[in-house]
């Protein structure tokens, strides 16, 4: 299940954030009031996490590092 932020549009509760997630399925209405509180909230749109391989292969040179290859009868060569 995907996981939703929402803000509150008016004051929040004592217990409450002012911006809080929750877990939904896709095919659930938007909350309208927080569950805690009661409180008008709003559906705000948040980044993705999508994730990158930062030490892939590709970019070793470009973060300092080098590759070593082996050749013939176990001497290494730099790529």
């Amino acid at each position: 299940m995907p996981i939703y932020e929402y803000r509150h549009s008016g004051k929040t509760g004592p217990t409450c954030d002012e911006v809080f997630e929750t877990f939904q399925k896709m095919s659930d209405d938007p909350l309208t009031v927080c569950p805690v509180c009661g409180n008008p909230v709003q559906k705000i749109i948040s980044l993705c996490s999508g994730t990158v391989d930062k030490l892939a292969p590709s970019r070793l040179k470009e973060l300092g590092f080098s590759r070593w290859r082996k050749r013939d009868k176990g001497t290494y060569e730099r790529e």
